[in-house]
């Protein structure tokens, strides 16, 4: 509310004015000053004396607050004491939320002034408003209030996190509670109690989960209690969430363990293991699985194997940091055949050896579905078993059949057989790899830095066929498109080519497809790793810069080392 004052008229001005001019003539002090008269909240002053301002009340627009309850003069809207006593009444009466009711602004006035502890039955099924949310889930979750802090990993959307969260917290808090509360010995009334109230908490867990079931979509299931049975997969999880959950992680283990911590309160149990097998073949919308740090080994690997091979649907399995050994390795490299839709697998922190590498290698020989594959800290992995897998990438991507994007092998223990496969594989004409890493294998050594330094050398000196020139690594300018006058190791074979008008027989030459390469830790040298680093750098300059510019009507392009096509819209105006 704004409140506006009447001004007096200036006659009373003037003759203060005079009297004052005529003290000052005689030489009198001046009388001390008068304190302000109080002013409105347009910023203007009382008339005259002690009169009241004439008061008059402006309304508010939708986006302005209301000026605070205090000071001199303030009356408050009528409009403004019914919105707030119908936002009170809100859990009686919700029938000021619905369509047609109140105008838009006065709706989103009623949600601002909602209490954030109503009834989430109430709220859920009423309130849609993001800032409603906001002040809840902020209110429940003092941690969420930091600057920045944004809901991008749960759809963007306050209510679809505050859902979340609510049922993360009532899943872990439920299963952590069922110890001590077992079956035992004792007088058989206390058991019959004891299962009456395991009931209702049972009913009550799946009431709460069937109500989230419209805005849960990721759900991160951490800290449970181990020893099997503490989560009912089935009723509690994928059939209540049928047709919604996309993401599940589950962690086993105790919070706030010490240093005298029991193992037998970590791990996911044989039953546990069992239970999401049998859920996973019907779980047409998960798409991401991740079981870190659960303590899983061959024998639970298999079982959650054997339910993924009926699934279809999960593209993202994390099984990091677990006891993952080659038996186990073995069983998930058959997931990897004709109908396997795997994207992303993450075996890094397992037990999986040379076997196990090379199970996991002839499955990507045949592979079109794997973008990012991670073995890394699998010490036992070995110079045999690395050597296969990168040989193994290499073959495939001359056949074309792979689309491996990243890989992961550090600290696995390779040597200088798997060094120079490495090599061999970035030095692929038909690589799609963009990523790798061989970080911490230092049983490298220099020659095999020698070796990496020579593939990138290879590379580019079939690129600058012709020129006579092989230019170094360690120089990115020789490497970058030329857009000038094309003198120079810069003017290659590949700016000529694609200069040339679509349609022509040339074959564009191959650069190396890598533009993120890790090697520290691997005994090359200061220098080498400097070298490889700028190569690496310039590729991935050179790739960014090598856009071609099209005339209008044209809708991209698809470009890799061998195939080069123009999408081109045809008018048929």
């Amino acid at each position: 509310m704004v409140v506006a004052t009447a001004t007096a008229p200036g006659a009373a001005t003037g003759t203060l004015a005079s009297l004052t001019s005529g003290v000052a003539g005689l030489g009198v002090a001046d009388p001390p000053a008068t304190p302000p008269r109080p002013r409105g909240y347009d910023d203007e002053p009382g008339a005259v004396g002690n009169v009241l301002s004439t008061k008059v009340a402006l309304a508010l627009s939708p986006s302005e607050d209301p000026p605070p309850r205090s000071g001199f003069p303030y009356v408050i809207p009528l409009k403004e004491l019914c919105l707030e006593s119908v936002a009170r009444a809100f859990a009686s009466d919700q029938s000021c939320l619905r369509e047609g009711v109140l105008p838009e602004s006065l709706r989103a006035r009623v949600v601002d002034l909602l209490d954030v502890r109503l009834d989430i039955n109430l709220a859920g099924r009423w309130i849609a408003d993001e800032a409603y949310w906001c002040r809840r889930a902020r209110a429940r979750w003092p941690s969420l209030a930091r600057p920045g802090f944004a809901p991008t990993a749960r759809g963007r959307s306050w209510k679809q996190m505050y859902f979340e969260k609510h049922v993360e917290e009532a899943i872990v808090a439920s299963a952590n509670d069922e110890a001590g509360h077992g079956p035992g010995p004792g007088d058989e009334d206390d058991d019959r109690d004891d299962e009456k109230k395991r009931n209702e908490k049972e009913n009550h867990l799946d009431a709460t989960v069937r109500l989230a079931k419209k805005w849960t979509r990721v759900l991160s299931l951490r800290g449970l209690r181990a020893g099997g049975g503490s989560v009912r997969l089935g009723p509690t999880l994928f059939e209540p969430l049928a047709g919604c959950l996309t993401s599940l992680t589950l962690q086993y283990g105790a919070k706030g363990a010490g240093v005298g911590y029991e193992p037998s309160a970590f791990g996911m149990a044989e039953a546990d293991c069992e239970a999401l097998a049998r859920c996973l073949p019907s779980a047409e919308t998960l798409v991401h699985l991740s079981l870190p740090e659960n303590g899983l080994d061959c024998r639970r690997a298999r079982i959650i194997a054997a339910g993924l091979g009926d699934n279809v649907s999960v593209t993202v399995l994390d099984l990091r940091s677990n006891a993952i050994g080659c038996r186990g390795a073995r069983a998930i490299a058959k997931l990897l055949d004709a109908r396997s839709v795997l994207r992303e697998l993450d075996l890094g922190d397992n037990d999986v050896g040379e076997e196990g590498a090379r199970a996991l290698a002839r499955a990507l020989r045949k592979n079109i579905s794997m973008r990012t594959l991670s073995l890394r800290l699998n010490a036992f992995v070995g110079d045999a078993g690395g050597e296969a897998l990168c040989d193994a990438i290499r073959k495939a991507s001359v056949a074309g059949t792979t689309r491996l994007e990243s890989i992961d092998l550090g600290a696995c223990g390779l040597g200088p057989r798997a060094a120079r496969a490495a090599a061999r594989m970035l030095r692929c004409e038909n690589s799609v790899l963009v990523s790798a890493s061989f970080a911490g294998n230092d049983d490298f050594g220099p020659e095999a830095g020698g070796a990496f330094r020579a593939a990138f050398r290879g590379q580019f000196a079939k690129a600058d066929a012709g020129d006579g020139s092989d230019p170094s690594p360690a120089d990115p300018d020789a490497f970058r498109s030329s857009s000038g006058s094309g003198a120079g190791p810069a003017s290659s074979s590949y700016d000529r080519s694609v200069s040339k008008p679509f349609g022509t027989s040339a074959k564009l030459p191959a650069f190396p497809s890598v533009r993120s390469l890790e090697v520290r830790g691997c005994g090359f040298g200061e220098e080498c790793e400097e070298a490889l680093e700028a190569a690496v750098r310039a590729n991935r300059a050179r790739r960014e810069a090598s856009a071609v510019e099209f005339p209008d009507r044209v809708s991209g392009i698809v470009t890799n080392a061998t195939f080069f096509e123009n999408l081109r819209e045809e008018s048929h105006e």
